[in-house]
């Protein structure tokens, strides 16, 4: 009797051990997507006199495919407050270029969200430029 239940403890351990193993299959390695290139974000003249000298922050989320491109809609999840602003922004991030995420080397379709502080610089017409007096070189 005693053979018996050490052949069936055995064998429960050795059942167990193979389903254990048979779980504890390695995580796949996520490397996340990467811009490579963010489009100027071309913002109205109004919006760049608005915030002329400041920095905007401003939280999007997107969904980056297996070919590094914007896949649906770029949402913003943190406005800057202004909607013309905010769609700039969108239409920034519809045009950059980005690299996939992989998930150990095959590319796959992810979510990330960007948060974006952009710097508006201060606007200098042209015609203000060209105004100037220049240097009287000899």
């Amino acid at each position: 009797m005693k053979k018996m239940q050490c052949i069936v403890v055995m064998m429960v351990l050795l059942i167990a051990g193979m389903s254990v193993t048979a779980l504890a299959k390695e995580k796949a390695q996520v490397t996340p997507p990467q811009i490579i290139t963010l489009a100027e974000i071309s913002l109205p003249q109004d919006v760049k006199e608005k915030y002329a000298e400041q920095t905007v922050a401003v939280k999007v989320k997107a969904t980056i495919s297996v070919y590094g491109t914007i896949d649906g809609e770029v949402k913003i999840v943190t406005s800057s407050g202004d909607a013309a602003f905010d769609n700039a922004v969108i239409e920034s991030i519809q045009k950059s270029v980005f690299s996939p995420a992989y998930s150990d080397t095959t590319a796959i379709a992810s979510s990330i969200i960007l948060p974006l502080h952009v710097k508006v610089e201060k606007n200098i017409l042209e015609e203000q430029v060209n105004n100037e007096v220049q240097p009287i070189t000899k």
